[in-house]
């Protein structure tokens, strides 16, 4: 029996085109700031609803507290590095976070001394979605990753996603390729 798949669109942000500009809607915040089990606790809400299938079926076999855990941990030592305080919530103006983005270098892919790097996830909470937040942490995520220093953002999405296709062409983000398929 073959393994069920699903196929992913990839993006590509090059790091030589103009500064970031954020949208002033959102205020950012380191995630280390927060409570280690209200990230948590924000991060499986998000992955419950997610539209992306590389999150729902680990969510359906673990449950998405422990799937998310799992995945955390797999940031590092999955060939990627990241700083703490590049990971951030977004906040709106009445308080509320809204949602988060993880951007991370992958180890050992340096080009004329920059950079490449990936936003390990981007997630806005289900109760803020289909307002535009996706867009304002993708291009916190890649302002920070600006700021480091890369030559190139890599990122995909599944390709039913298409709210988080819909964000990446809007902040600024090209196709990289036809789709593809990635087991699940």
């Amino acid at each position: 029996m073959a393994q069920p798949s699903y196929f992913k669109q990839p993006f590509v942000w090059q790091g030589q085109q103009r500064p970031v500009e954020l949208p002033q809607r959102l205020t950012y915040k380191a995630i280390n700031t927060l409570d280690a089990d209200e990230f948590i606790a924000m991060f499986a809400k998000v992955r419950a609803e997610s539209l992306d299938r590389s999150d729902q079926q680990p969510v359906a076999q673990q449950g998405a507290e422990q799937a998310t855990r799992q995945f955390i941990a797999e940031a590092k030592g999955n060939g990627f590095f990241y700083q703490e305080q590049w990971w951030q919530v977004g906040i709106d103006s009445n308080g509320h976070i809204v949602g988060f983005v993880l951007p991370v270098i992958y180890e050992g892919y340096a080009k004329d001394g920059l950079e490449e790097a990936t936003l390990y996830y981007i997630g806005v909470l289900p109760k803020h979605r289909r307002q535009g937040y996706g867009v304002d942490l993708l291009l916190a995520g890649t302002k920070t990753l600006q700021e480091v220093g890369v030559w190139r953002i890599f990122c995909d999405t599944d390709v039913q996603n298409k709210a988080m296709i819909t964000a990446f062409e809007k902040a600024g983000y090209e196709r990289a390729g036809d789709p593809y398929e990635r087991p699940l």
